[in-house]
């Protein structure tokens, strides 16, 4: 640092002059460690800092060090260094690690998915230190009664539903209240979207563990058996008392991390015939536990990615596991019961999570691991990790029984020693590599969305998918993560920098899909050199030199002329190159085809794809008119620009008084921003459109330039707006006699046209019927599946004739070299 800290007599006063730090917070939080009558303050300069013990509600030292990696280094005091240096290097003052909970290192100024645990880790030492218990004690030792004390006096952040909640947390405990109590602590910190009861499930434990204190906790169900039975009966038990539709199995040597619990629920919405999910595990020094179970074909299993570097990607997104650690699990508990529960076979522990799994596969379930459910288990901490003595040499005979109960299905499953990344993912025969200039932000525009429905596509066709984002390759936790736990494995950094990289790990891809010729003609031979079995499709989203030349032509810019001349000759190469390619358009398919020396057999036209909205309102209820662009892309800055100053003024005398123009995009720059009025709402970016959409009556596409189909007409006929479009806006979408659609260039006509719609509701209804119908017949989700299986037959088909043509060709060559084929010949 620049300047060597203050003082504990200092900083002291300077600390209490900024006011973060609060004595009763401390004591309330941290009971142990002021016993006695220490000073809060004192404590926490001397030692409390250093435990992870936070000042108050006002500072958070977690994250002020998870966000500042030379404080951590150089082990500072966080709170001294802020009112030392922080403020006046203008440090960000956080209150909380939420919500991006990041903690950066001095060579990763950037996220990674797993960054919260970290933070779970510090609370959880934080917890201890506080209480006054030891993680190095198998039992906890004075303090439990003033632990219990604090921790019933603690109001949860979840909703507690003891009657009727929809989720049940059984938390088996057999002695070691300390830990269940620091379980407890993790679990009154989640927020949670779903009434909680939280059952802990005594199992008959000794009187000398004092667990039977922890029933003075009015927020959980303390229920206590009355003989020991094992931790398998203890979980059959408790499930038959629970009282939620989902049961979670929580074991007591556990933190849960932000979101543990809705990821887990929400699986069961993404994949509709999981019968199991289970959470990413996490070892107490923060490296990966298990991110799900592989059962090798020799009945032996294995704990995907022990030790390894929890942010790896392959360890990072939502798949089916052979079985999932039963140390977080959850289940519909009317599956529980059609399963039958934990077989008691199994008794009294061990392998009856994988056994459950086993049996629910039998039954059509499916078994789903859940990366974004995060947990630290400290393992071994009930039963040790000696399999050789003791209740833990039950899980080398219960792995017999269990490979002998399954040894068919075992048959399919990957022998011993082949790559565990791939015996990871075994169920999905079929693997799509996807490559894209950016990750899809289907929030932000219509591509995205189209993007994503692709992916959709083959994901539900059983495809294994990868994903890169060549022109930024971050991790990021609302988009990336948002195709993690849908299934996608997606490559980031630092671990992977570029598409290279990634075959270099793993290039068994049956396909690769690489969207825009900007992305896929830097990469295409390293491609075809590192997986040349991989057949590539090309999705080109528009034709760029097309847009590129009419918006030269419309500048009269020669130099940008030139340079679109430069896009149609990668652009048409890469059409050239691919086995198979997307495009949106049949007016696309014969532009390229003219531009061609001969015409190609495998371009396949894939039309926009959206969820059309019938239950909106209806004319009168309805007053603006509305723009929709992501205002990156430049056509849509030059096109409301040219609205506002050609059109709307034309259209103000006769539109209502309380009538709009709503402007709706992503980073509008200046000269859009500058448009706002009265009149002109410029929104920025919004996370919903449909409240955009149902006020507008008519919706506008005055675009001057552009190329490919445009998804913001497809998305306003969907909605039930009825639209008014150029005829470059419309292309690939109407024609001048169609229903659906009004087009004019001209801008009085354009004016014209949408006062006639505006003012007509005989017409505004037809139209919108038209729009409805039209989207309906040609954008439905079950038509974009079909296209998207067809386009891999066409790739496979072309790949197939081009090899044999390079067989041919090589064979003919060796053979002339050798002076067969022209003694061949003469013969």
């Amino acid at each position: 640092m620049r300047a060597k800290l203050v003082g504990n007599a200092s900083a002291a006063a300077a600390i209490r002059e900024a006011g973060l730090f609060d004595a009763d917070f401390y004591r309330r939080e941290y009971p142990a460690a002021v016993a006695g009558g220490a000073d809060p303050l004192k404590h926490y300069l001397s030692s409390g800092w250093k435990l992870g013990l936070e000042p108050s509600a006002k500072f958070s030292m977690r994250a002020y060090s998870g966000k500042n990696p030379d404080v951590r280094g150089a082990t500072l005091n966080p709170l001294i260094h802020w009112v030392e240096f922080g403020r006046r290097e203008m440090r960000e003052l956080p209150t909380s690690p939420e919500p991006d909970y990041a903690w950066m290192e001095r060579d990763r100024p950037y996220p990674l998915p797993d960054d919260v645990i970290q933070y779970e880790l510090v609370a959880g030492h934080a917890y201890f230190a506080g209480a006054g218990f030891d993680f190095g004690q198998r039992e906890a030792g004075n303090g439990v009664a003033e632990a219990v004390k604090a921790m019933a006096a603690r109001v949860p952040a979840f909703t507690v539903d003891l009657s009727t909640p929809k989720v049940s947390i059984i938390i088996p405990v057999y002695g070691q209240a300390h830990f269940a109590l620091n379980c407890l602590d993790s679990l009154a910190r989640l927020q949670s979207r779903y009434s909680i009861e939280v059952i802990v499930a005594d199992d008959a434990s000794p009187a000398s563990s004092q667990t039977e204190a922890l029933g003075g906790i009015p927020w959980i169900r303390y229920e206590r058996r009355a003989a020991n039975g094992g931790f398998l009966e203890c979980c059959n038990w408790a499930v038959a008392q629970a009282r939620g539709e989902f049961v979670v199995l929580l074991n007591s040597d556990t933190r849960v991390a932000a979101g543990w619990l809705d990821e887990l629920v929400a699986a069961f919405d993404l994949f509709p015939k999981a019968g199991m999910v289970g959470s990413k595990l996490f070892n107490a020094d923060g490296t990966l536990q298990e991110a799900g179970g592989i059962f090798w074909r020799d009945g032996s299993a294995h704990n995907y990615g022990r030790n390894a570097d929890p942010n790896l990607p392959q360890y990072c997104f939502a798949r089916q596991a052979d079985f999932i650690s039963g140390a977080s699990i959850a289940v519909r508990k009317t599956v529980w019961n059609e399963l039958g529960g934990f077989d008691p076979e199994y008794k009294p522990a061990y392998c009856e999570d994988a056994d459950l799994a086993f049996r629910l596969r039998r039954a059509g379930y499916e078994v789903w691991f859940v990366p974004t459910s995060r947990a630290v288990h400290y393992e071994g901490i009930t039963h040790g990790r000696d399999t050789t003595k003791g209740i833990k040499a039950y899980q080398v005979t219960n792995l017999q029984k269990l490979a002998k109960r399954f040894s068919a299905e075992l048959t399919e499953h990957p022998i011993p020693g082949s790559s565990s990344m791939r015996a990871a993912c075994w169920r999905s025969k079929r693997n799509i590599l996807i490559v894209d200039a950016l990750t899809p932000t289907p929030d932000q525009d219509s591509g995205s969305i189209v993007t994503n429905e692709v992916m959709s596509a083959y994901r539900q066709a059983g495809f294994g998918e990868s994903f890169f984002p060549e022109h930024s390759p971050y991790w990021s936790k609302k988009y990336t993560a948002a195709l993690q736990r849908r299934g996608v494995c997606c490559y980031y950094k630092p671990f992977f920098e570029s598409v290279e990289q990634v075959l270099d790990v793993d290039n068994a891809f049956d396909y690769a899909l690489l969207y825009r010729y900007n992305v896929a003609h830097p990469i295409y031979r390293s491609l075809r050199a590192k997986a040349p079995a991989t057949r590539v499709l090309f999705a080109n989203v528009d034709l760029h030199y097309l847009r590129e030349t009419r918006a030269a032509e419309t500048a009269n810019d020669m130099q940008a002329l030139f340079a679109a001349q430069l896009t149609k000759k990668k652009e048409l190469e890469m059409f050239a190159h691919a086995d198979a390619s997307f495009i949106h358009t049949q007016f696309e398919q014969e532009v390229i085809q003219k531009a061609l020396p001969l015409p190609l057999d495998n371009l396949v036209v894939l039309p926009w794809i959206a969820e059309v909205y019938r239950e909106t309102p209806g004319f009168s209820a309805r007053a603006d008119v509305m723009f929709l662009g992501n205002f990156p892309h430049t056509p849509n800055v030059d096109s409301v620009l040219f609205f506002v100053k050609s059109i709307w003024p034309e259209l103000l005398p006769s539109l209502p008084p309380h009538a709009k123009l709503l402007v709706v995009g992503n980073k509008p720059p200046a000269e859009v921003l500058a448009l706002a009025s009265d009149r002109v709402i410029v929104t920025g970016f919004v996370e919903e459109l449909e409240p955009y959409f149902q006020a507008s009556r008519v919706f506008v596409a005055p675009l001057r330039y552009g190329a490919g189909i445009k998804g913001k007409l497809v998305t306003a006929l969907a909605h039930g707006v009825p639209s008014v479009a150029t005829n470059i806006a419309a292309e690939g979408i109407a024609h001048a006699q169609d229903e659906h659609l009004s087009i004019a260039d001209d801008p009085l006509q354009f004016a014209s046209e949408v006062l006639r719609i505006y003012g007509d509701e005989s017409a505004w209804n037809c139209m919108r019927e038209a729009g409805l119908r039209y989207v309906e017949d040609n954008y439905s989700r079950a038509a974009t599946s079909k296209i998207c299986l067809h386009a891999l037959n066409v790739a496979d088909k072309t790949w197939l004739a081009r090899q044999e043509l390079q067989c041919q060709r090589s064979l003919e060559k060796i053979m002339r070299e050798n002076g067969l084929l022209d003694a061949a010949r003469t013969d």
